[in-house]
C-alpha cells in the first residue's frame, strides 16, 4: 500500500510540474514612455510640530502609457514631504487598462513605491524614481508578475 500511494504521489507531482511548464508566461522586457494626462486632487496636511513634514493624498491621477504597455492608468497614492531636506517617498495602487505587447490586452492592478526631490516653495518635483509592483490582473493579463521600474517621463522592466 505504501508503495502504490508513494507512485500515485511521484505521477501527481509530475503531472503538476508538467502542467504549470506548459502554462509558464516567457518574460517580456517592456520599456517606453507616459505622459500625466490628469493630476487629480490632492490633499495635504502638516504632520508633527513644526510643520515642515506634510502627508499628501492624491486621488485620480492619471497617465496615458506608450511603448509596449499601450493604455491608460489611474493611480491613488500617498506622498510623505520633508521640506527640511527636500525628499519625498511615497506609494499607491496603480491600476491600468491597455495592451502589453507580447502578452495581450486587459487590465494590470500594481504598487507603486517611489521617491523624489521636492521643492516645498513651488511644489515642483525632480529626480522622481519608483518601482512597480505586485501585480495582478485580468483578461490575457491575469497572472501577470514581474517588476517595472520608471522615472518622471519613461518605464523600464520586465513582465511575465
Amino acid at each position: 500500500m505504501r508503495a502504490s500511494f508513494a507512485a500515485l504521489l511521484f505521477a501527481s507531482l509530475v503531472g503538476l510540474v508538467l502542467a504549470s511548464g506548459a502554462t509558464a508566461k516567457e518574460a517580456v522586457h517592456v520599456s517606453g514612455t507616459y505622459t500625466v494626462t490628469d493630476f487629480g486632487t490632492t490633499t495635504c496636511v502638516p504632520v508633527g510640530s513644526p510643520a515642515f513634514r506634510i502627508r499628501c493624498a492624491t486621488t485620480g491621477f492619471a497617465t496615458q502609457y506608450a511603448g509596449d504597455l499601450t493604455g491608460t492608468a489611474v493611480v491613488d497614492f500617498t506622498t510623505l514631504i520633508d521640506c527640511r531636506t527636500g525628499r519625498s517617498h511615497g506609494k499607491g495602487v496603480e491600476t491600468f487598462t491597455g495592451t502589453v505587447n507580447g502578452l495581450g490586452a486587459g487590465t494590470l492592478i500594481w504598487h507603486d513605491h517611489f521617491r523624489s526631490t521636492i521643492d516645498c516653495g513651488t511644489f515642483e518635483v525632480s529626480d522622481l524614481v519608483g518601482k512597480e509592483v505586485d501585480f495582478s490582473g485580468t483578461g490575457q493579463l491575469a497572472g501577470v508578475r514581474g517588476k517595472i521600474d520608471y522615472n518622471e517621463t519613461t518605464y523600464d522592466g520586465t513582465l511575465q
